[in-house]
């Protein structure tokens, strides 16, 4: 597939000074990022995962200690 991006002309002379092939070089930093996206996504999912037990075992003190007053 082919776009059109606009790119301001000292980005492009940077990317061009490291490759010679400005297609693949800018594919390669869009999938990084993605990547990148996802890992912190996923990371993220691990942390709540993490302390869930904690966090519902405060959260059901909590509702007891309503219940109670």
């Amino acid at each position: 597939m082919t776009i059109q991006v606009n790119l301001p002309e000292e980005l492009i002379s940077k990317i061009d000074a490291i490759s010679s092939d400005r297609d693949q070089f800018i594919a390669d930093a869009v999938q990084q990022v993605l990547r990148k996206s996802k890992r912190s996504d996923e990371e993220e999912v691990a942390l709540i995962n993490a302390v869930a037990d904690e966090l519902n075992a405060e959260a059901a003190d909590v509702l007891e200690y309503q219940a109670l007053s």
